[in-house]
């Protein structure tokens, strides 16, 4: 059994924990009942479990939603570092916090103190608006943009977790249905 600490709480998480969890993560609309099948369980077992994940915490129900469908079609990954003293501190975070373009946030050990992940139309927008607004705050602004998503695979860290913690699992990672792209 692996504990994982969520709000300072140990929630326990077990072999059959993880491999719901792995399967949902690359099919998240995956019925009970296909999940049970694939996994040779019951599916009362499974909407239980699945049940206890959520209500600690472990499991959250997101959308995911395509931006530039929508007409955002700028997503750039912008480091800043505030030498300027502790009041500009402060205001960087609480344009971070009430931006709405900048949709994640984070603050950093390294190169830079802070790392956003901003959404705008397009690159001229991104770069007249939110940049000129962190530009006043920071003392030193990196910017990178997304031209391509790589990888996004959380179902290959969920099956890692998986099979390092019980090494016999590695014979039951056939039970998870790759995902379809």
């Amino acid at each position: 059994m692996v504990t994982m600490e969520s709000s300072g709480k140990g929630v326990e998480i077990d072999e059959i924990d993880l491999l719901l969890l792995e399967t949902l993560v690359r099919h998240p609309s995956a019925t009970y009942k296909k999940i049970a099948q694939s996994l040779h369980l019951d599916q009362r077992t499974v909407a239980k479990r699945i049940k206890t994940l959520t209500e600690a915490g472990v499991m959250k129900q997101i959308v995911e939603v395509d931006w530039v469908k929508l007409g955002l079609g700028a997503t750039a990954y912008i480091g800043a570092t505030t030498a300027k003293g502790i009041g500009y501190a402060q205001k960087l975070n609480d344009l971070v916090r009430d931006e709405p373009r900048i949709v994640k946030g984070y603050e950093t050990l390294g190169t830079n103190q802070y790392l956003v992940k901003v959404i705008d139309t397009d690159i001229y927008t991104l770069r007249d608006s939110v940049l000129r607004e962190l530009d006043v705050f920071a003392s030193e602004l990196t910017v990178s943009l997304a031209t391509k998503n790589l990888k996004e695979d959380y179902g290959a860290l969920l099956r890692y977790l998986r099979e390092t913690k019980y090494p016999r699992s590695r014979s039951r990672s056939e039970l998870v249905p790759k995902r379809e792209t």
